[in-house]
């Protein structure tokens, strides 16, 4: 391309354009979702809104402490204690007000949609825990979503890029030890005051990881392009001890449990559905519409009903996912005994332990996301998807990034 063609004084993006792989109008109608704005995250955000994506979806659960600082380039002193979500994507606008970017608060394994990553084009994982990484790769597998995943410790770092269908996916390379090592053993509850680990890092190595990150991302954005050139199915490895850099190959595995996919046929959008306003009636309704009355709803998580107390025999209602039960919330509060749970997986199921009163609640009242995606089960094996659509048509959408971050934020405190 002539640079007498280019205006280098006023158009911010005319060196992106002499670059003759970059499809800027790909990258302008691009959207992209990253799970974590840590350190790794930081970089990612950062170098999406020099690039100039169109649409970023920024998703963490965590508040901003001192120790960021060290290595979140988005991060000020005076942001202790905010919402790193909502901090990165305010600055990732700062950076270049043409980005939309909006944002959400909360654990991804539980509280974020699967219809959000099915908007998506590529999701971006900057994550620290294997739960959150089996998770974000068994719905992208799911929904037939790539995603870029990315770990570090004090000077060494590893990219992987998966594409479903097109060799391994994270779960693959797990073993049985693997397995065994994130598995919660029958009936244990976590403290609500467990500490996290913190793991040292350095800004250099996570500089590095998130540049090769959203190269690929890039690149999975027009894979056809990159065919043999991409890191997909494979692993980079780089030791900033030694600096040196490899490449490794990742096993595929034929029976991995994470290779389930949802068929877009499959999925029956609701446009006035949404979990705030829908009830679990209204989807079980909806359900048997579709597949009979025998129909039952799955979950996408085990639904904590009741709490039991074997003492007095008192009966307390927590109607939230097991995940979100905490061994302090065990006591009867008429007794003082420790309690059990009684849990499900439905919605319209045999529900012999318990009273299934709740269907005249709405879906987020129990536990759904804005946004879900629950598959109904029928009699005869049949199936079918139900995505809360309403959910997708206002904070959620993608509609240019007319919405302003106060907007956002009174959206988030809403849910």
């Amino acid at each position: 391309m002539s640079t007498g063609l280019l205006d280098f004084q006023t158009d911010r993006d005319a060196a992106l354009k002499l670059i003759d792989w970059f499809d800027i109008d790909r990258v302008r109608a691009a959207r992209i979702l990253v799970v974590g704005a840590g350190a790794i995250g930081n970089e990612v955000l950062k170098n999406l809104a020099l690039l100039g994506i169109g649409n970023v979806f920024v998703y963490d659960r965590d508040t901003i402490e001192m120790s960021n600082l060290s290595r979140s380039v988005l991060f000020r002193s005076s942001d202790a204690g905010a919402l790193k979500a909502a901090v990165a994507a305010r600055r990732m606008i700062e950076l270049n007000p043409s980005v939309s970017a909006r944002w959400q608060a909360g654990d991804v394994t539980l509280d974020l949609g699967l219809g959000v990553f099915r908007t998506m084009d590529v999701i971006i994982g900057c994550l620290d825990n294997r739960e959150a990484r089996l998770h974000v790769n068994r719905v992208c597998w799911k929904l037939d979503r790539p995603w870029v995943d990315a770990g570090i410790g004090q000077l060494n770092g590893q990219v992987r890029a998966y594409r479903p269908g097109n060799g391994a996916c994270y779960e693959c390379a797990m073993t049985e030890s693997d397995y065994r090592r994130i598995s919660v053993p029958c009936g244990a509850i976590a403290s609500r005051y467990a500490s996290e680990g913190k793991v040292p890092t350095t800004p250099t190595i996570a500089s590095i990881v998130a540049g090769v990150q959203v190269q690929e991302a890039l690149k999975l954005l027009s894979p056809e392009v990159w065919t043999g050139r991409m890191i997909s199915g494979r692993e980079f490895v780089f030791n900033g001890t030694s600096c040196a850099a490899a490449f490794v190959d990742l096993p595929v595995r034929e029976d991995c449990p994470a290779h389930d996919t949802l068929s877009p046929e499959s999925i029956l959008e609701l446009p006035k559905a949404s979990a705030t306003v829908t009830t679990c009636g209204e989807l079980l309704a909806a359900a048997r519409s579709e597949l009979g009355e025998g129909a039952v709803v799955d979950l996408n998580f085990e639904l904590a009903v009741d709490l039991r107390c074997p003492g007095c025999q008192s009966v307390q209602r927590l109607l939230r996912p097991f995940r979100k039960v905490y061994r302090e919330d065990l006591e009867c509060e008429k007794c003082g005994r420790q309690g059990y749970v009684v849990t499900t997986h439905t919605i319209g199921g045999t529900a012999e332990d318990y009273e299934e009163d709740f269907l005249g609640l709405p879906l987020a009242a129990i536990g759904v996301p804005r946004f879900d995606i629950l598959t109904a089960r029928g009699d005869g094996g049949m199936e079918v998807s139900f995505e809360l659509s309403g959910d997708g048509s206002g904070d959620l959408g993608w509609n240019g990034g007319t919405e302003t971050m106060e907007d956002q934020e009174a959206a988030n405190a809403r849910t």
